[in-house]
């Protein structure tokens, strides 16, 4: 494992901070207030779960990525691990833009619909 450069470090330590900050303000209805959140959750819950899924799967990552190069985690483990969490990140991603795609084709047809 390559030792992470200065600003490869401080990018992991904000995601490994920040993420899991919006993981609990979406699950504890926070952001309802936001108009586009409110009816992302109302209409398309699964699009926002799997982006949660997403969330999670990348402060797991870069929380490996500095377990192993502060030495809390061998090298041998980092090694390993990366790849086991980076195929579910590529699958949720997949889905992600599958269902994405299908919230702005229901947009798209129930603005027409109105028109």
């Amino acid at each position: 494992m390559q030792p992470l450069t200065t600003y490869d470090l401080l990018l992991n330590i904000f995601v490994v901070v920040a993420m899991p900050l919006l993981i609990v303000a979406n699950l504890k209805g926070w952001s309802a207030k936001y108009p586009l959140n409110a009816y992302l959750w109302r209409e398309h819950p699964n699009l926002m779960r799997v982006a949660l899924v997403i969330i999670g799967l990348l402060s797991l990552f870069s929380l490996v990525q500095l377990a192993g190069h502060f030495g809390l985690i061998s090298a041998a483990v980092a090694e390993a691990a990366l790849p086991a969490i980076g195929i579910p990140f590529l699958i949720a991603g997949v889905v992600e833009i599958w269902l994405a795609v299908r919230a702005v084709a229901h947009y798209l047809r129930s603005r027409r619909s109105q028109a």
